[in-house]
């Protein structure tokens, strides 16, 4: 998976001459905290709402709220914006955006190609949507976990299991166990099968195989939980 086929394609921006005032207007009518700063179609810098706040009380200590509405209407963009953005191109893979979304906290992360012009954007909500594909959470099945050693071979002998029982494997995502034994893993499938009683017998056949089953949770169960 690539930036490309997640992030958003329509942009809210705002041109480096434009009145700071327009920033703080946009801001406030499409509920974002960010927005990227754009010269003739390419990415000159972007303008938070961190980066107003901070401008606006060095001007404001002497002026009153008529004044400084004053001030923040001619005082361009250009004036108050980060130069320096950090971004990603159309071909990064989705984990990388995901990790410098994660590290440096940031809500969004401009997209660029090759020539600097900007093509989207991808978000926090952009990773949630990426985690419930990979999860598999739209898509009717239970769901399997299975406290497993991190070895050779071990997903393919569960995964035989579920072969040889008629389950098809509608995803299935590991994850180290957090702030446990960096041996042992947690193994999530979310599978499907038209006879329920096959999924009990596979899960039967992995605790007889010592694979320790840490969850079971059927069809219905999660509908409940993900309404």
């Amino acid at each position: 998976m690539f930036v490309r086929d997640w992030m958003s394609r329509e942009v809210i921006t705002v041109e480096e001459d434009a009145p700071l005032l327009d920033a703080v207007h946009m801001m406030k009518d499409h509920h974002i905290r960010q927005l990227p700063v754009v010269k003739k179609g390419c990415l000159a810098g972007i303008i938070t709402e961190k980066d107003i706040k901070e401008f606006s009380p060095s001007r404001a200590s002497t002026l009153d709220i008529y004044e400084m509405h004053a001030v923040l209407a001619r005082t361009t963009i250009h004036e108050v914006m980060s130069p320096k953005v950090v971004t990603v191109s159309l071909d990064d893979p989705i984990e990388k955006a995901a990790l410098i979304l994660r590290d440096r906290h940031f809500g969004g992360l401009p997209v660029v190609d090759s020539q600097g012009r900007l093509v989207g954007i991808i978000t926090t909500i952009d990773i949630f949507d990426v985690f419930v594909e990979a999860m598999g959470m739209r898509t009717p099945g239970s769901r399997v976990s299975v406290e497993v050693e991190d070895r050779p071979g071990a997903i393919a002998e569960m995964t035989q299991v579920f072969k040889t029982h008629g389950i098809n494997i509608v995803s299935l995502a590991t994850f180290f166990l957090k702030g446990e034994d960096r041996r042992l893993r947690e193994v999530v499938y979310r599978i499907a099968c038209p006879d329920p009683a096959q999924i009990d017998h596979a899960v039967a056949e992995l605790r007889q195989r010592n694979f320790r089953i840490t969850s079971l949770l059927n069809s219905d169960q999660l509908l409940l939980l993900e309404r």
